[in-house]
């Protein structure tokens, strides 16, 4: 009979045998997938680095296209100007030229060429690439597509040179006027690896190792260096003139950043790995050993579960942050969806109002800008504790992202849901004390209701969204609730703005001008520039609809740079008929006052147009103005300096308050057209309409009153000593032509005092 040991193994079984082997093959399994853990992980680390160097290029090639195209916008521009004045016009492309080199420090030369490519006019910096009445240095290779670029226009470019200095450059041709308009090219030379480094921001260019090929040529970096990358990480081509050639950019990561961005990890865990597989080998040899190793495993295996239990609080830890808001503890927008089908499925049917409040600090964003996003951290953690005064224990909160809150409730009618939402903006209303700070702040709410705004979590998320866009445009700190019309208005919104970029790309829109007289002697004085959109299926989109949808999207600011553009050129054109002309009214946006580089954009558009800045008059809102009050004071400074006068827009519907105009280089005043209609038998507005007058009068300013369609609102206006009108009295919106031969008209003694 064979004996065996208390654990039941038998005696002639020697497990000592075997160690060896076993923990040979251990060893080994755990080698081989340590290793295959090894290479996962740096592949999916090279793939990172590679995704992290392709987006870099895709802003980089963004950047570079959307300078070039401004740069080639703006020669354009001057070959349409000489072809339009001819070559008589050289002060004028001196002047432009001298301002695209001063903007365009990287291009060596400008350069105005005869049809046999002689160099007539030449503004350069630095060496001189050639001389007045020299040939212009042009491969010949390229005859061919300047005789092309005489009928067609387009643009030509070179292939590199290198220029006296021997740094290699790239000229640009553009044809000044086509097939018997054709008088000669407008050349311009840039030093290449100059311009790369403007263009790409040092940031990129310290980030990466930077590789161009300009048409089979290596033209950065420079002084060129054999490069020890063979591998690229992303590139792109830029083709200008599209011959299928153009320029070469080719990234990679350079040694510094890509030393920054990899992590240890891979090789940490192989590390790692192939020591824990010699221990997991040591421990199977010494356990087969030698019995006494049993509680070497014993306490291994402790070891484990504790890191198994670990893990799995690691994971429950996970999981709470998957579903939950880091900042506020709340469910986050993952975590709102799921309670919010859960519930949907569970209790959807019973009898009660099923709502979905959504939830949007008005001014949280100013809060952010002037007091830092710390702060505003903290008052975001207060507003959940500030709604659990007035939410039941069953209600639910989460927050949807930035300062939007969700909340879930059940009430048994339409009434208690929207008193709860009437209760929650109150509670709201109450000041937050954080630090050593007071802030006030209100919501706006928007309610949809299970199951009629909707019957799945998206939809009554979206709806509710479309309700608290309501709320919002109706003026804030109230609520409103989702009906089907708002579906149709959103949807009517998202088509509009689709409209405006195409009616912006296909020329719909055009420019009226309404005249500006003077109330003491009724002569023109000026014009005010209207947008008008005449859509491509026949109808006329009203102004107020399309520019607030424009402002809501973004598009504003394309909007208010074609009105400069071409209200400046049509007053260009009515001063080549006229030394009499009216200063020029246009409104500016917002996002445009809020553009860093406004005011410098404006002053090349009045040096392109050769219109003096105080034949200029910006028009802005009382809203705009004191949104950003410290940035927009910057920016209306700027402005004024260099000439240009500023009115305030619509005045008296808004703040109504002249105290701050003292702080702004405010020159004019413009009285809003309520006030005006019904100015004959409205006692208030006759007195809001003097006071305007007589305030503005003692702050220096100067006042036009809008809406004037009556004899007797005209002798009332010019009794409270209003300086300027504008209305149907005098005239209707105008295209240009009809502005011009106003002009010449009042030129040769006609004005409005004959009325």
């Amino acid at each position: 009979m064979i004996s065996s040991d208390p654990a039941g193994v038998p005696e002639s079984f020697d497990p000592s045998r075997m160690a060896p082997w076993l923990a040979g093959l251990v060893l080994v399994a755990g080698v081989v997938g340590t290793i295959l853990l090894f290479n996962g992980l740096e592949s999916v680390e090279r793939a990172s680095l590679q995704r992290y160097v392709s987006n870099l290029a895709s802003y980089i090639e963004a950047d570079m296209l959307t300078d070039l195209r401004e740069q080639i916008n703006a020669q354009q521009r001057m070959t349409a100007r000489l072809a339009h004045y001819g070559l008589d016009d050289r002060g004028g492309w001196q002047l432009n030229a001298d301002l695209y080199l001063g903007h365009y420090d990287y291009y060596r030369a400008l350069a105005v060429l005869s049809p046999e490519l002689e160099i007539l006019w030449l503004q350069s910096r630095g060496a001189r690439i050639a001389e007045p009445g020299e040939v212009f240095p042009v491969d010949e290779g390229y005859r061919p597509a300047l005789a092309r670029a005489e009928v067609s226009g387009e643009l030509v470019v070179t292939r590199p040179t290198y220029m006296p200095d021997g740094r290699p450059g790239i000229s640009f041709l553009l044809p000044i006027g086509t097939d018997k308009d054709h008088v000669g090219y407008l050349a311009a030379t840039m030093d290449i690896p100059s311009a790369i480094d403007a263009m790409i921001p040092s940031m990129f260019r310290d980030a990466l190792d930077l590789h161009a090929v300009a048409r089979g040529r290596e033209v950065y970096p420079f002084p060129l260096r054999r490069s020890t990358t063979t591998d690229w990480d992303a590139g792109f081509r830029v083709d200008l003139d599209e011959d299928e050639e153009g320029f070469l950019f080719e990234f990679s990561l350079g040694a510094a950043t890509r030393a920054q961005l990899s992590s240890h990890m891979p090789l940490a865990v192989l590390i790692s790995g192939i020591l824990l597989s010699l221990l997991l080998a040591a421990v199977v040899y010494l356990g087969l050993s030698a019995s006494g190793q049993a509680r070497v495993l014993a306490r291994s295996n402790r070891h484990l579960e504790r890191e198994i239990g670990e893990r799995e609080t690691a994971e429950r830890e996970l999981e709470f942050l998957v579903h939950n808001d880091a900042l506020t503890g709340l469910p986050n927008r993952s975590g709102i969806t799921v309670y919010l089908a859960e519930l949907i499925e569970r209790h959807g049917s019973e009898d009660g109002q099923l709502a979905l409040l959504f939830l949007d600090l008005d001014q949280f964003k100013d809060i952010n800008d002037t007091l830092g996003h710390q702060l505003g951290d903290q008052l975001l953690c207060e507003v959940p504790r500030r709604l659990a005064g007035v939410l039941r224990d069953r209600d639910f909160v989460g927050r949807h992202g930035g300062d939007e809150f969700l909340v879930v409730a059940r009430r048994d009618n339409r009434e208690q849901v929207e008193q709860l939402a009437g209760n929650i903006l109150r509670a709201l209303d109450g000041g937050f004390a954080i630090e050593d700070h007071r802030l006030f702040i209100s919501a706006s709410i928007g309610i949809a209701y299970y199951p009629e705004s909707g019957r799945s979590v998206s939809e009554l998320i979206q709806n509710a969204d479309t309700a608290l866009f309501k709320a919002k445009n109706a003026g804030r700190n109230q609520f409103a609730v989702f009906t089907r019309e708002m579906f149709a208005q959103a949807q009517h919104r998202l088509n509009l703005s689709r409209d405006i970029r195409h009616a912006l790309e296909d020329g719909e829109f055009r420019v009226v001008y309404q005249p500006i007289y003077t109330v003491a002697d009724l002569n023109m004085c000026g014009v005010e520039a209207l947008l008008r959109w005449d859509h491509r299926d026949g109808y006329a989109v009203p102004p107020q609809e399309f520019i607030r949808v424009a402002e809501e999207t973004g598009i504003i600011g394309r909007l208010g740079e074609f009105v400069l553009d071409r209200a400046l050129s049509d007053l260009a054109g009515w001063k080549s008929r006229s030394d009499r002309l009216p200063w020029l009214a246009v409104n500016v946006s917002g996002a445009q006052i809020h553009e860093a580089g406004f005011a410098e954009q404006l002053s090349v558009l009045l040096h392109q147009h050769r219109v003096e800045p105080e034949q200029l008059h910006l028009e802005i809102t009382e809203e705009v103005l004191i949104e950003n009050l410290a940035r927009n004071r910057r920016m209306l400074h700027k402005l004024d300096e260099i000439g240009m006068r500023i009115a305030v827009d619509d005045f008296g519907i808004g703040y109504s308050s002249l105290s701050y105009l003292k702080n702004f280089p405010i020159s004019v005043v413009k009285i809003d057209r309520g006030f005006v209609r019904d100015i004959v038998s409205d006692p208030e507005d006759q007195a809001i309409t003097r006071t305007i007058c007589t305030l503005a009068a003692e702050l220096g300013m100067q006042t036009v009153a809008e809406g004037v369609e009556t004899e007797e609102q005209l002798e009332m206006l010019a009794g409270y000593h209003c300086t300027y009108a504008q209305g149907f009295l005098f005239s209707r919106p105008v295209p240009a032509g009809e502005i011009a031969d106003m002009i010449a008209g009042q030129a040769d003694g006609e004005n409005r005092s004959s009325r």
